[in-house]
């Protein structure tokens, strides 16, 4: 395991670091990926905004990619002064702005705003074939599309308003089961993989998704930086939990910001690459995001 020092003058290091040629000549960009939780974990509350406009200004591209909905990224956005594209809903969709690459990808199609690219199916039918499944197998859970806005911030502890944008799913039921015995978990998971719907659990939750592969969509915005810079492009995850090891693996550089609740060993076990950094260092993945692009440029 990798433990990271505190830094020392970040931005004026990041900034000499910015003007070595040789550095400059083979990353011309990094793309960081990360689930905002993650962000906010790995920044202080009062310091995230600025943090990013500094990073921003050096031209790094901050990628956003968890559970949350479109709507919830595009909040999230505008509170961090963010404009990159990101991934919603656990890999179903991903969304950049027209007119952001001068070559968007083929795939996908055209809306206000976006250029999208659906690597899930609609939100109805993944979720009307979790309540099949689970009629037909006799096992009680609610959904999403089975509560009120009122419901959903109760149970997750939000406000109306944040409740409101977490139910405009488009990809991703999330659920929660009656029966907490891990038997019907996994009988539920076996019968909808049958009907091409998998489903995993993240933060307390259960969700229900046809994505194959959670990856897919950073390897496709991932490529598209590539052709963008002429493939000096350097990637970065940055996460903190198990079920996050796809995003690890699909990354050039992967960071794990960790509390004393995340099981250090089982991610070490997955992503034997990852290098780890505890939550309560502070700001200390920016030092190691500087340390290992350093290892790569050959500095």
């Amino acid at each position: 395991m990798t433990t990271w020092p505190a830094p020392k003058a970040f931005l004026s290091r990041f900034r000499i670091w910015r003007g070595r040629a040789d550095c400059r000549y083979r990353f011309e960009r990094i793309v960081l990926f990360t689930d905002p939780d993650t962000l906010t974990l790995a920044t202080s509350p009062e310091g995230t905004s600025g943090d990013l406009s500094a990073l921003e200004d050096d031209g790094i591209a901050v990628v956003l990619c968890g559970n949350e909905t479109r709507s919830e990224l595009e909040l999230i956005q505008g509170d961090l002064g963010v404009r990159h594209p990101f991934i919603s809903e656990n890999g179903g969709g991903l969304f950049i702005r027209h007119d952001y690459f001068r070559d968007p990808p083929r795939a996908g199609r055209d809306v206000p705003t976006y250029h999208v690219v659906d690597f899930g199916k609609p939100y109805h039918i993944v979720a009307d074939a979790l309540h099949e499944v689970a009629r037909t197998l006799g096992v009680d859970l609610v959904g999403f599309s089975d509560m009120s806005i009122d419901d959903v911030a109760r149970d997750l502890g939000l406000s109306l308003s944040r409740a409101r944008l977490a139910k405009l799913r488009e990809y991703d039921e999330p659920f929660r089961l009656a029966d907490g015995d891990p038997g019907t978990f996994s009988r539920l998971c076996q019968a909808l993989r049958r009907v091409g719907v998998r489903c995993f659990a993240h933060e307390g939750l259960h969700h229900a998704t046809s994505v194959a592969d959670r990856a897919q969509s950073i390897h496709m915005l991932s490529s598209l930086y590539r052709h963008a810079c002429g493939g000096r492009v350097l990637t970065v995850g940055l996460a903190r939990e198990p079920s996050e090891s796809r995003l690890l693996h699909a990354v050039d550089i992967a960071i794990v910001v960790h509390e004393g609740a995340v099981d250090v060993g089982r991610l070490g076990r997955k992503v034997p690459t990852a290098h780890f950094v505890g939550a309560r260092e502070a700001r200390g993945w920016r030092e190691a995001i500087l340390q290992l692009v350093d290892q790569r440029a050959g500095l």
